[in-house]
């Protein structure tokens, strides 16, 4: 799938193991070094005590890896405040939910901060591999563990696939697929879409998501688009607005 786009650095000899299963389970080359016949566009490596995505340009800044850290602006403390209008599309009452396109996890940590029992799913070999070992350091914070709480489930699947076939089910399902830019000459996304994107492309199948979606969700479906994307499945039952974003809320 990632051949010749991506491959796997692993600069530090104590990691190699590590190093040379994630090679094996992504098909893709390991290098120990880089030189100027390595081809790859994008490198997983190992720094700072985390699992980093790089290109090019940032194999000198550091990359990019699962922030798991609150938000700016979010308060430090567990549960943190239901506020804002991701939390005014779930709802105070709403208990379990499922991250059907968990990405770089952002919503779904923010969704698990806010005291939601939260399952995730993510299709992406590379972004499982990277959310994997985010959701491994978040179940190591002082603060989770004092609290004893447990970390957000991570499966890696198709949503399309599996959420039919939950047994559990879930009173909410949450879709954030990727939508085309807007226009060609609009500004830059941020680095982390902007990388996304070009290694797994737009996503394709957000009606069939939607579908299962909400054939799944006992309560509800909710769908974050840019403010200029059209619904993905008609006009919804509620919508609440942020800055540049739109939750459209479809009760099943």
């Amino acid at each position: 799938m990632y051949q010749g786009k991506l491959a796997i650095l692993c600069q530090q000899q104590d990691g190699l193991d590590e190093a040379i299963s994630l090679a094996k389970n992504l098909d893709v080359p390991l290098y120990q070094e880089l030189s100027q016949s390595t081809s790859e566009l994008y490198f997983l490596t190992w720094r700072e005590g985390c699992l980093k995505l790089l290109d090019r340009e940032l194999l000198k800044k550091g990359g990019l890896s699962v922030d798991i850290e609150p938000r700016y602006g979010e308060q430090h403390s567990w549960p943190a405040p239901k506020k804002g209008a991701l939390a005014q599309a779930i709802g105070r009452k709403t208990k379990t939910i499922v991250d059907a396109t968990t990405g770089w996890g952002q919503d779904s940590l923010h969704i698990f901060r806010m005291g939601y029992s939260l399952r995730c799913i993510e299709r992406s070999p590379i972004m499982y591999e990277l959310l994997k070992d985010g959701f491994k350091r978040l179940s190591n914070k002082e603060w989770v563990l004092q609290l004893s709480l447990n970390t957000p489930e991570l499966f890696f699947a198709n949503a399309c696939d599996v959420l039919v076939a939950l047994e559990d089910k879930p009173e909410c399902i949450y879709i954030d697929p990727m939508f085309p830019t807007k226009r060609k000459k609009s500004a830059l996304a941020k680095k982390s879409m902007t990388v996304l994107r070009d290694l797994l492309g737009d996503d394709e199948d957000k009606e069939q998501l939607f579908a299962a979606a909400a054939k799944t969700a006992t309560k509800k479906v909710i769908v974050k688009c840019p403010d200029y994307a059209e619904s993905i499945a008609g006009k919804p039952d509620e919508s609440f607005k942020s800055k540049l974003l739109r939750y459209d809320v479809y009760l099943t």
